[in-house]
């Protein structure tokens, strides 16, 4: 074996010399890049342009960004709240001039025989209107309408006239019909006596904008985790097509986007099978409180800081704070969760009190190339597990491996370090049978590259557990 000097080189005049290299000082795994991008629109009082990256503390920075009460302020303070320890980024996107915005309007009619309130709630977000008795339908439309403006942070603005209030949403597209506009979510509520409120659909949001200008300004930098404010075919086919790439050996940056999808159950089943992508998460709801682009936004940060810290373990009952419940129902059932799992579309469940948990994330993919049924790629631990190890094996052979020659000890020693990291992922839980894999490894100089070396790895990934069946034969 010859050793390789970096800096000593041959010389003269006598003495000794010593040069330091920390090519054996780091051992174990090494960390997961635990980072997450928010996409969303952006207001344009907010300070920083369109496809700029900026990292995110506060929610704060968000408002000052990107405009207070725009779709990304919303979805940074979602991410934020949800789960704070994983690093997170924001890019903006403008609405498409071309667009049309969402509108609602809420019709009143009186006077009040009693004092009370108008409980309302937009976007999960509480909007309380007093009303004294004898209140007219005009004055009462007054006064949800200031309401509605004097909550800075609601993705809408409102006007008010003869008794009804028209409710804008702030962004043109289609994000603002999936918005939810109710009142009297909770169960003591109710509206004052002689009173009564309409809410309906106005204006349906149309024409979203291309989100192809978002993966051309990302380039090559690296983000595992990436939470959608939009969820429409068209860009949702363009996000499956980078996050493709991404996986690829030729960029070997991979990551994952979410989505929240709303709708009946027919509608999310409808839009999971139409999709197919091994890369993004789309998590089904019938019709919550909190829209979608936060639901999204929580999911990445939870389950992306989840997977940062183990890959391979499942996200079940992890805890969504700050995503409002709906009301019982609102929800789907077991058997229709079921069918949604089943068309490629993740699933959350509620507790008793009120929170809001995943109950299993999966990927959008059906079918293999082949069109028969491919459940290869379902859960995200799958992807996620690979990417970790592909990720840990290259920075090992970067830091074991500089400026190397391809002989046959260099091969020797690239067998010896990868069956020693295989260990280590063995130790993490993160395969299992390492005979198995000792067994099927292969190192060899490439037949026609002499520069290159080919290895051949059979890794047998752990996978998730999510259920134990049991047969009870009782004895009577």
């Amino acid at each position: 074996m010859t050793i390789a000097f970096d800096s000593i080189t041959p010389r003269r005049v006598p003495g000794s010399r010593a040069e330091f290299s920390a090519r054996r000082a780091i051992s174990g795994l090494p960390p997961a890049l635990n980072k997450l991008l928010v996409v969303g629109y952006r207001r344009a009082a907010g300070t920083v342009a369109a496809l700029q990256r900026r990292r995110m503390v506060t929610a704060d920075q968000a408002a000052e960004y990107f405009g207070r009460g725009s779709q990304l302020h919303g979805m940074v303070a979602s991410a934020l709240l949800a789960n704070s320890s994983i690093e997170i980024w924001a890019m903006s996107i403008d609405e498409n001039a071309g667009g049309t915005a969402a509108v609602w309007t809420i019709t009143l009619t009186g006077p009040s025989s009693a004092a009370g309130e108008l409980s309302y709630m937009i976007g999960g977000v509480k909007v309380p209107v007093v009303v004294a008795s004898g209140d007219s339908a005009t004055a009462m439309a007054t006064a949800t309408a200031a309401a509605i403006n004097a909550s800075l942070d609601l993705p809408v603005t409102a006007t008010s006239a003869a008794g009804v209030v028209t409710v804008t949403f702030r962004h043109k597209g289609t994000a603002g019909n999936e918005l939810d506009l109710r009142q009297n979510h909770f169960e003591n509520q109710a509206l004052p006596g002689g009173v009564t409120s309409v809410i309906a659909s106005s204006v349906v949001g149309a024409t979203n904008p291309d989100l192809s200008a978002v993966w051309a300004a990302l380039g090559t930098e690296w983000y595992p985790y990436i939470a959608l404010g939009l969820n429409d075919a068209a860009n949702l086919t363009t996000a499956d097509t980078e996050l493709d790439s991404r996986w690829g050996a030729a960029r070997q940056i991979p990551g994952r986007a979410f989505i929240g999808v709303t709708g009946t159950l027919s509608t999310c089943v409808s839009f999971g099978q139409t999709r197919n992508g091994i890369h993004t998460t789309g998590i089904g709801v019938k019709k919550m409180p909190s829209p979608p682009w936060k639901l999204a936004a929580a999911v990445a940060a939870v389950a992306g800081n989840a997977l940062a810290i183990d890959p391979a373990r499942q996200q079940t009952g992890l805890k969504l704070t700050g995503i409002v419940a709906p009301i019982a129902t609102d929800r789907f059932i077991d058997a229709e969760r079921e069918q949604l799992l089943n068309a490629g579309i993740s699933t959350v469940t509620f507790t008793s009190s009120g929170d809001v948990e995943i109950e299993r994330l999966i990927s959008f993919r059906q079918v293999n190339s082949f069109s028969a049924p491919d459940r290869n790629w379902l859960d995200i631990t799958r992807t996620s597990t690979l990417g970790y190890l592909s990720y840990s094996w290259r920075e090992m052979m970067a830091r074991k491996f500089p400026r190397s020659k391809n002989t046959a000890g260099t091969r020797d020693s690239g067998r010896f370090e990868t069956i020693a990291l295989a260990r280590d992922w063995e130790e993490a839980e993160l395969i299992e049978n390492i005979d198995t894999f000792i067994a099927g490894f292969v190192i060899e100089q490439d037949a026609t590259d002499p520069t290159q070396c080919n290895l051949l790895l059979t890794p047998d990934l752990v996978d998730p557990l999510f259920n134990w069946a049991a047969r009870f034969e009782f004895i009577g």
